[in-house]
């Protein structure tokens, strides 16, 4: 993946996000435990992306700035109704283009976190998110969690089997350096389309030391936004930290 950018991601997937994920569970039970976390205060969603998350929390009445290092991303969402409740901001979620103090949450959805390519990138996004927070606010953190284990897995699946086109998803997890890498292979008559991603995953106790590491307490851990609990079992996580006295 040479030449892979903060923007690829969104770039990448812009066109189709809206349909390949718009079924995702918990978006609502998402905006209604953001909006009960902020208690009035305004939210910065990271990796934003098209809005699912962000619009669902504004149409709530909460304030809500959606950041993403995508153009094509943001320009999806600013196309959408209820658009206006939203204010968008073009940036690297590791470098965060805003003063101290600012938000009353931070939400960092669906493997955002993960996205950013290495482990120094997301110790900069928490630390910055820590910075924009306000002293007692909230960092939330959504993702998927991979297993533990020391073998090299790869595979193909078939995402998608339509009659005018087939989408296979091909990836590599490499738990060495805590990487996956994949693609989406669209086929159609037209000819074959390339969508590439990948992360850089953190186990549970992994992310809890990197958030104590920049300025953040475990304040919470469910298995999903409907807030079933966390177990040994569970493959998703919804984390809530909680900001210290800023440093």
């Amino acid at each position: 993946m040479e030449g892979y950018r903060p923007a690829s991601y969104g770039d990448a997937f812009a066109d189709v996000y809206d349909d390949w994920y718009r079924d995702l569970p918990g978006t609502q039970s998402c905006a209604t435990t953001i909006e009960e976390l902020a208690a009035g205060g305004p939210v910065l969603e990271l990796g934003t992306g098209t809005g699912r998350l962000a619009l669902a929390i504004a149409a709530r009445g909460v304030t809500v700035v959606g950041l993403d290092s995508s153009a094509a991303m943001l320009a999806r969402l600013r196309a959408k109704p209820g658009a206006d409740r939203v204010a968008t901001v073009e940036a690297d979620m590791a470098a965060l283009p805003f003063t101290a103090r600012t938000f009353g949450v931070v939400l960092v959805a669906f493997n955002t976190l993960f996205n950013l390519p290495d482990e120094r990138s997301q110790r900069r996004c928490l630390a910055d998110a820590r910075r924009v927070v306000r002293d007692g606010g909230l960092l939330v953190v959504e993702t998927i969690v991979f297993p533990e284990t020391t073998e090299v897995a790869q595979g193909v699946d078939a995402r998608l089997i339509e009659e005018e086109r087939v989408v296979l998803t091909a990836s590599r997890l490499d738990p060495t350096d805590r990487s996956v890498i994949g693609q989406h292979i669209e086929i159609t008559e037209a000819g074959v389309r390339l969508r590439p991603w990948r992360l850089h995953y953190l186990l549970p106790d992994e992310l809890d030391e990197l958030a104590r590491d920049t300025g953040w307490s475990l304040a919470g851990r469910n298995a999903s936004w409907a807030g079933e609990p966390f177990t040994e079992g569970s493959e998703h996580q919804v984390v809530v930290y909680r900001a210290g006295p800023a440093r």
